[in-house]
């Protein structure tokens, strides 16, 4: 709901009204006569969504300061999770309306009534989402993984990799406190490197703040490094045009050198590690949802000798195999971009990402060459995730 035009959102306003009336209808209409706690249970749950709701609707509605402010920025998505909850309940109790009535109509009975599985299941749908918004998407998970490499150089056995993704800073708007305590996480780790694969806002460059000094807690040995994703360059600002393009284009640049990074613009550096150099490449990304582009992969990885160990940073898995037409496969290519989707099935499983993206999290390998792509530690379109936590993820390369 994120990105949609002035007149779709009003229409989406209004079917979110729509479904918080018909929840206030199913309540009131079929609780009557129900025990008392589970009553007063779904009259207050009801009653603080669309307070909620309705808060949040003259918030956004009524502002008129800084679009891209990060205060204004999080109620885009908090919006984006009351959206969640109120389609999401009043689809279900629809559904389950409809499907109880078709029953009875084919046994020839009178119809049962759906008022306690309703109420249960709107008790449920709220306590769920205010799950994934209060506890899910704030609990910051470290994930390690062990990157085996046939033919690596011995020297650079043990390289320890913190991978970070889609930050979203505006996304921790009043939880800045959490994101500091993950910078600091990843500095106690000591790792030789931290790269960090884009969409470090959402809408504008605005969303930084003072976050940089907050960034900048996160150390490396070697050095950090970092490509845009496509939600850096400004495009998803409501009213885009090329003058705030280019403001935006500086001041993502500045803000994320002044976080600590080293900024990779379709380049490559070269560093030292134990006596050995690594190339660290980095393509931009630009698009909106499935319409991505890329930078030129020719030109920064042609230059790059095959016997060079390369790391290539870039926002969008999709990119990987592209790289190998136009460039050749790095050694090692790191990604984000997907969220895992912010929602899946508990313990690592299944997300409906997989429907969209062929790489979507995780460590895949293809003739040699891998790619690890991170679900995250932001968030975006809804301020919530559902068993698809943030995470902060820690690759070593290893030598078989």
């Amino acid at each position: 709901m994120l990105f949609l035009s002035k007149s779709k959102r009003v229409l989406l306003y209004l079917i979110l009204l729509i479904a918080d009336l018909f929840l206030w209808f199913i309540i009131l209409k079929e609780i009557k006569g129900r025990n008392r706690i589970l009553r007063a249970s779904a009259l207050v749950l009801k009653s603080a969504v669309s307070f909620l709701f309705l808060f949040l609707f003259f918030r956004i509605v009524l502002y008129r300061g800084e679009f891209a402010d990060p205060a204004n920025a999080f109620r885009q998505i908090q919006m984006g999770t009351m959206a969640v909850l109120l389609v999401a309940a009043s689809t279900t109790c629809l559904a389950v309306t409809l499907l109880i009535r078709l029953v009875s109509l084919l046994r020839k009975r009178k119809p049962g009534t759906t008022g306690l599985a309703n109420t249960l299941i709107f008790i449920l749908l709220t306590l769920f989402v205010a799950d994934g918004y209060f506890r899910q998407r704030l609990d910051i998970k470290t994930v390690r993984q062990t990157v085996n490499m046939a033919g690596l150089d011995p020297a650079l056995d043990g390289l320890k990799i913190a991978l970070i993704a889609d930050i979203h800073l505006s996304s921790w708007h009043n939880n800045y406190d959490r994101l500091d305590m993950a910078m600091q996480s990843v500095s106690d780790e000591d790792p030789d490197l931290i790269l960090n694969t884009g969409d470090f806002i959402t809408y504008g460059w605005q969303e930084f703040g003072k976050s940089d000094t907050i960034l900048r807690k996160a150390k490396a040995l070697a050095g950090a490094f970092a490509v845009e994703g496509n939600h850096d360059d400004g495009t998803y600002y409501p009213g885009y045009e090329k003058g705030y393009g280019a403001e935006c284009h500086r001041m993502v640049r500045l803000n994320i050198e002044s976080s600590g990074y080293t900024l990779l613009r379709d380049s490559a550096a070269v560093i030292s590690h134990r006596g050995k150099n690594i190339a660290i490449a980095g393509v931009t990304t630009h698009g909106h949802r499935l319409d991505m582009n890329y930078g030129n992969f020719e030109r920064v990885l042609s230059p790059l000798p095959d016997s060079l160990f390369t790391i290539l940073l870039i926002h969008d898995p999709a990119g990987w195999l592209i790289s190998s037409v136009a460039g050749g496969l790095p050694d090692l290519t790191v990604a984000g971009h997907t969220h895992g989707f912010q929602a899946g099935l508990p313990g690592r499983g299944w997300s409906p990402s997989a429907l969209i993206h062929e790489q979507w999290r995780g460590l895949y390998e293809f003739r040699g060459s891998h790619l690890y792509v991170s679900s995250g530690l932001g968030t975006m379109g809804m301020a919530a995730r559902f068993f698809m936590p943030p995470e902060i993820v820690i690759l070593t390369i290893t030598t078989d």
